[in-house]
C-alpha cells in the first residue's frame, strides 16, 4: 500500500528573491571566472575548457533571459519566438520592454535635438581653432626657411620642444 505524501511546503516571496538573486550572482560569476580560469596557464583545449565555455554561454545565456524574457538565441534569430508561434501579439513582459526602448529613444531623439545647436557651435569653434593653428605653423615653418634652417634642423626643433614640454632651444645655450 502506498503512503500518502505530505504536503510541500511553498516557498515564502522572501526566500524565493533570495533564490533569484543568488542564482543572479552565480551567473555573473559564472560569467567572469569561467573565461579567465580557461585562460589560466596551461591552457590547452580539452574537455574542462569545452566545460567552462559551455558554462560561459549558459550563464550570458541566462543573464540575457533574465533582463529582456528572450534568449540569446532568440535575439540573433530576430524572431520574436511567441508571436511566430501564436499569432498574437507579444509577451506583456516584452511589451513593456518595447514601450521602454520606445520611450528612452524618444528622450535621446529630443536630447540631441536640443543639442545640436551647441553641438555645431562647438564644432565651428573647434574648427576656427585648427585653422589658427595651421596658420600660426605655416608662419613658423616659412620664419624659419627665412632665416635659412633645413627641413632636418627643424624636425629636430620640434622633437627638442615635444621632448622638453614646449621649452625652445637657444642656439647660445648649445655653446
Amino acid at each position: 500500500m502506498s503512503h500518502p505524501q505530505p504536503p510541500q511546503r511553498q516557498p515564502t516571496l522572501s526566500e524565493t528573491d533570495r533564490y533569484a538573486r543568488t542564482i543572479h550572482n552565480v551567473a555573473l560569476c559564472a560569467l567572469v571566472a569561467c573565461p579567465a580560469v580557461a585562460l589560466l596557464p596551461p591552457r590547452k583545449f580539452d574537455f574542462f575548457t569545452f566545460g567552462l565555455i559551455g558554462t560561459t554561454a549558459y550563464s550570458a545565456n541566462y543573464l540575457t533571459r533574465e533582463r529582456t524574457g528572450r534568449s540569446i538565441w532568440q535575439h540573433v534569430g530576430g524572431i520574436n519566438q511567441s508571436v511566430v508561434a501564436a499569432g498574437s501579439s507579444p509577451m506583456p513582459a516584452e511589451q513593456s520592454n518595447l514601450n521602454k526602448d520606445l520611450q528612452s529613444a524618444r528622450e535621446d531623439m529630443q536630447r540631441l535635438s536640443a543639442g545640436s545647436k551647441l553641438t555645431t557651435e562647438h564644432s565651428q569653434a573647434a574648427q576656427s581653432a585648427r585653422d589658427a593653428w595651421k596658420a600660426q605653423r605655416e608662419k613658423e615653418i616659412q620664419d624659419d626657411l627665412d632665416v635659412g634652417k633645413g627641413f632636418g634642423e627643424m624636425i629636430t626643433d620640434q622633437i627638442y620642444e615635444v621632448w622638453n614640454w614646449s621649452k625652445k632651444r637657444d642656439d647660445e645655450d648649445e655653446d
